[in-house]
C-alpha cells in the first residue's frame, strides 16, 4: 500500500493589509501574510485498524504498519517591501512552538498526556530574508535557524520506522511536486537503482546548475542541546531502558558566499554517555570534546574538513560492549516481527 497522511490543523490570524495605491509614482509599498497553526497534527504511514482488515489480507504481510505523529503550534509569516527608489525586501519567517513527535500503531491523535512523546517537546525559528532591487530582482539572501534544546528517546526498531515513513513521504512529495512526464519507454523500463538514484542526489549537493546559485548567501545555524537517548529493545515495568546517550550542545555553524560557493565552520561539544545498570548512574563512554566541520564548496569541488580541539578519549568497559553486542539493530526488522 502507499504511505498516506492526514493533517488536522486550526487556523487563524490571517493578515493582509490593504494597499493604498496612490496617483503618484512611484510610491513604496508592502504586504503582510500571516497564517497561525494552532495545535496541528499531522499523521503519516500505514494504519491498522478493522477497517482496513479485508485490505490487509490481500496484501503484503511484511509491511510495517506503523504511524507517525507530529504535533505542533506554527507561526508563518510573509513580508514584502518595496521602496521608491526600487530597493526593497521579502522576509519569510516560520516559528514553531511545542513540536513533539512519536510512533503509533492507529491512525488516531493520541495527546502527549496519554503518550509520552519520542521527539521532543521543543521549539525553533527559522528566518529568510532576502534583498531586492530594481523592483523584486533578489541579490542577496541571510538564512538563519534557532533550535531550542531537544530530547529524543527511541528504541533502534522505532528510529527505523521513522525514517523510513518519512522517507516514503518525502519521495511521494517529489513525485507529486515534480512528476517525470518526460521519460522515454526506454527510460521506464530502465530505472536507475536507489543507489544510483542516491549518488545523484548526492552529486548535486557537490555541483549546483540551478538558476539563482550565484546570489550572495549568509547562513546561520545555532542549535542549543540535542539530547540522542538510545533505548534498549526489550521493555520491563519501568518501560524500555536507557542505553546510550549521544549529547550536542553549542551547535553553531556561519557559512558565508553563495548556494553554489560556500564556506565556514560548524562548532559543537558532543559526548556519548552511557548507562550503568550496575550502578544505576551515567558514565562516559566518550568524554565530551569540542569539534569543529569546516566546509569549503566549489561548483565542482566539495571540501570537509573535521577537527577536535583536544584529544577523543573512549571508555570501553566490558559491560558497555556486551551490552552493545546484544542490542538489535535490524533496522529492517518490521515492528510485529519483535511482538512475535
Amino acid at each position: 500500500p502507499s504511505p498516506t497522511y492526514s493533517m488536522l490543523t486550526e487556523m487563524s490570524g490571517f493578515e493582509k493589509p490593504a494597499l493604498q495605491v496612490s496617483p503618484k509614482a512611484p510610491s513604496d509599498s508592502s504586504i503582510l501574510f500571516r497564517v497561525t497553526l494552532n495545535e496541528s497534527t499531522l499523521l503519516c504511514g500505514r494504519p491498522t485498524g478493522a477497517i482496513l482488515g479485508a485490505r490487509l489480507k490481500r496484501e503484503d504481510r511484511t509491511t510495517s504498519f506503523a504511524v507517525i505523529q507530529v504535533l505542533s503550534s506554527a507561526l508563518v509569516m510573509f513580508q514584502s517591501i518595496e521602496n521608491p527608489d526600487g530597493t526593497g525586501s521579502k522576509t519569510l519567517h516560520v516559528s514553531v512552538d511545542n513540536a513533539s513527535s512519536l510512533v503509533n500503531t492507529e491512525f488516531e491523535r493520541v495527546s502527549p498526556s496519554q503518550a509520552p512523546p519520542m521527539i521532543g517537546p521543543t521549539g525553533a525559528e527559522f528566518r529568510v530574508v532576502y534583498a531586492t532591487e530594481n523592483l523584486g530582482c533578489v541579490v542577496s539572501q541571510d538564512i538563519s535557524l534557532d533550535c531550542e534544546g531537544v530530547k529524543i528517546c527511541v528504541t533502534p526498531n522505532d528510529f527505523a520506522i521513522m525514517c523510513n515513513i518519512s522517507k516514503s513521504m518525502i519521495d511521494r512529495l517529489k513525485e507529486i511536486s515534480s512528476p517525470r512526464q518526460n521519460d522515454t519507454v526506454s527510460e521506464k523500463d530502465n530505472k536507475v537503482p536507489f543507489s544510483d538514484d542516491s549518488a545523484r542526489h548526492l552529486s548535486s549537493i557537490i555541483r549546483y546548475q540551478k538558476k539563482g546559485t550565484g546570489i550572495a548567501t549568509s547562513i546561520r545555524i545555532e542549535i542549543h542541546a540535542v539530547s540522542f537517548v538510545l533505548l534498549k529493545a526489550y521493555k520491563s515495568h519501568l518501560g524500555s531502558p536507557e542505553f546510550l546517550d549521544f549529547c550536542l550542545s553549542e551547535l553553531k555553524g556561519r557559512y558565508e558566499g553563495c548556494m553554489s560557493a560556500l564556506s565556514g565552520e560548524t562548532t559543537a561539544q558532543f559526548s556519548v554517555n552511557f548507562y550503568n545498570a550496575d550502578a544505576a548512574d551515567w558514565e562516559y563512554s566518550m568524554e565530551p570534546v569540542e569539534l569543529i566541520v569546516e566546509l569549503d564548496q566549489m561548483p565542482n569541488e566539495l571540501m570537509l574538513n573535521f577537527s577536535a580541539k583536544s584529544m577523543i578519549q573512549f571508555n570501553l568497559t566490558g559491560l558497555l560492549l556486551r551490552e552493545l553486542a546484544d542490542m538489535k539493530f535490524d533496522f529492517n526488522q518490521d515492528r510485529r516481527t519483535g511482538d512475535k
